[in-house]
This record gives structure tokens, sequence and C-alpha cells, in this order.
């Protein structure tokens, strides 16, 4: 059966924190986390489902409306191994044991990091409750979120063998990861799946309007940010997760800042303006530039005026030739924050 393989520790920040984040194509993406602490979970024994649950109407979605991807935070994938990517949609709410299944895709993960499926055509969802998630190889490693309950997070499976994800009713063991029967695990939070949304309000994979632009999330007020360590000299407002270098990679690489010159920036996103220093983040121990970081490494800016503490978001630029990506962005504090996949330029913008 499934189990914890891990105890919870600081790994990544929850950056997509509410429903609303704007993405490329669609325009809402769907989470239930809330926490900027991640523990670790695997599967054994025999194959898992492990489904994430939104009450459209309650975060304000109008049907129908359709799928276009989901994601999943990867710990430790597994090779060669079918996963299927799955859609279900239920019209009571509760358990999802009566739900209907919308879309399967098979897929395979091969590496750690956020893994995106993107379905071959949009899903279209005609109820208000809807399931997202994936059916796990043995020893696939996923991330969880350690804040609020799991009753929004369920897991299935058939003692020694698979069972038919078309009809879940054939799971042997299928319920929520909060600690009661059946499955009797409580992940104290949900699992790092996401679901993304075209609702109708950015058409074409391009933002149309400004109100659909990555905006700022406000974190947890009480979030600890003792990890965080300063760089030197000129980046003295630059900030990165030691936990992270420490545990994750364990102390095999190290990071580097060096504050740059504004004209070597590329041109400005669309709907955005520049307002922050620029920054040169590099890196020390493994590839980097047009490589993604084996797993993500938080960092966090603290703004020089109170308009970019309000309303600032971070932008990545890298590859060949750079090119500005706004990040999901947290704010903690006097302190705003996102997830740096790659090397490159980091800098503080602000929507028009």
């Amino acid at each position: 059966m499934p189990r914890k393989l891990w105890p919870m520790m600081l790994v990544i920040l929850a950056l997509f924190s509410l429903a609303g984040v704007s993405a490329q194509a669609g325009d809402v993406i769907l989470t239930n986390n809330t926490g900027t602490t991640s523990t670790r979970w695997f599967i054994s024994g025999e194959p898992s489902l492990i489904l994430n649950g939104f009450d459209l109407a309650a975060k304000g979605v109008t049907l129908p409306v359709q799928v276009e991807k989901i994601t999943i935070s990867v710990r430790r994938a597994m090779p060669g191994n079918p996963i299927e990517a799955l859609v279900y949609q239920d019209s009571d709410g509760g358990s999802p044991q009566n739900a209907s299944l919308l879309k399967r895709q098979t897929v395979d993960i091969t590496g750690p990091g956020v893994y995106t499926v993107t379905f071959d055509q949009p899903v279209t969802v005609t109820q208000n409750f809807l399931w997202v998630g994936f059916y796990l190889p043995v020893d696939f490693e996923f991330y969880a979120d350690t804040a609020g309950t799991s009753v929004l997070t369920y897991w299935g499976w058939k003692a020694g063998t698979v069972f038919d994800v078309s009809n879940l009713t054939t799971a042997t063991t299928f319920g929520p990861a909060n600690a009661t029967a059946p499955v009797n695990l409580d992940m104290k939070g949900n699992a790092r799946i996401t679901a993304e949304l075209i609702t109708g309000k950015a058409t074409g994979g391009t933002t149309t309007t400004n109100s659909d632009a990555i905006k700022q999330v406000v974190g947890d007020a009480t979030t600890s940010l003792a990890p965080m360590s300063v760089y030197p000299s000129g980046c003295a407002t630059v900030y990165y997760d030691s936990g992270d270098l420490s545990i994750t990679y364990m102390s095999a690489i190290n990071f580097q800042c060096r504050q740059v010159v504004g004209y070597l920036s590329p041109t400005t996103p669309t709907g955005y303006q520049r307002t922050g220093v620029l920054f040169d983040i590099y890196v020390f121990g493994m590839e980097s530039g047009l490589t993604q970081f084996p797993f993500p490494v938080t960092h966090c800016l603290k703004p020089g005026s109170d308009a970019n503490l309000q309303n600032g978001v971070l932008g990545l630029a890298q590859g060949a030739p750079r090119q500005w990506t706004i990040l999901p962005t947290v704010r903690y504090g006097d302190y705003i924050c996102a997830e740096l996949n790659y090397a490159g330029f980091v800098s503080i913008f602000r929507p028009k």
C-alpha cells in the first residue's frame, strides 16, 4: 500500500496558492495547496490512484469549462512505466467513487520537477465537482503540501494488482488521505496536483487583457523565513533558501548572485513594467543556463518600494537568447518570493 517516506521538510513554496493565477493558454489554475512546506510520499505494493478534488462553484468557475492541463510535483519518477493522467466530473460532491471518467491520457514521467500534462484536446466539464489526478506506478515519489486537511486528496488501489480507473468502485481501498478508514493515511495537507482551466478569459494561448496577467499572491503572514539566506555584496536584497541547497541538494551545489547593468535586460514582457534592479543568479556544481534544475530553489527579494512590495512579481530571464518569464509570486511580510527552475537574470516587475 502507499506509505509515507520521509518527515516533512521545507522544499518548495506553494506558488499557485489560489485559483485565478493566470497561465499561458488556460486562464485559471486550480489548487488546494496553501502552505509553504512539502513532504514526500511514495507508492509501494501496487499502483495507486491519487486524485485532487475541486468544487468549481465555490471557486467561482462558470460551467461549462475546459481542462487543458494538469500537473504533479514529482520527487522521483519511474521512467518507462506508463502513467495515466485522469480527469473526472461529479455532480454531487463527497466521495468521487461515483464520478464519471472524462479523460485518460498515458504519459511517461521521466524525471523530477513539476510535470505538466497537456491534453491532446481540452476536456469539457459540465458538472460542479472536478477531480484530476494520476494512476502512479510502484516506487513513484511525489510531493504533498503540509497545510490544511487532506479531505480533498483521495487514494485508491487494489491489493497486489491494478484496477479499472473508469470505474472507481473496482478499487478495493478508496478514500481521503486524512487518517480515516479505509486508507488510514494522514497526508496533513494535499497532493501537489493542479488543474489548468480554459474559462474564456484568455484565448489563443496568450493573455488578452492585463486582468489576466500573473499577479502577486499574499501568503500566510506567520510563515517563517528563517531558512532564507542573503547573498553578499551587490545582492544584499536577494535571498535564497539554504534548506533547498543543504537538504535537497546535500550541499553539492553553490548559488552566486551579482548585480548587472540594466541595459543587458531582454525586452520587457507585454503588460508589465520592470521596476527592480537586474540581478544575475548563477550556479556552480551543475549545468546551468539552458538546463532546468532537478529541483527548484526558492528565491526572495526585498523590494525597495511599497509599490513593488504590494504589487511586484518576480521575472526570470533565461535561454539563448534570454527571454523573460513572469513567475508565480507570493508575498511574505516584506519579501516577494518565487521558485527558480533555471539560472538567469532576476528582477521585479509590476503589471501595468
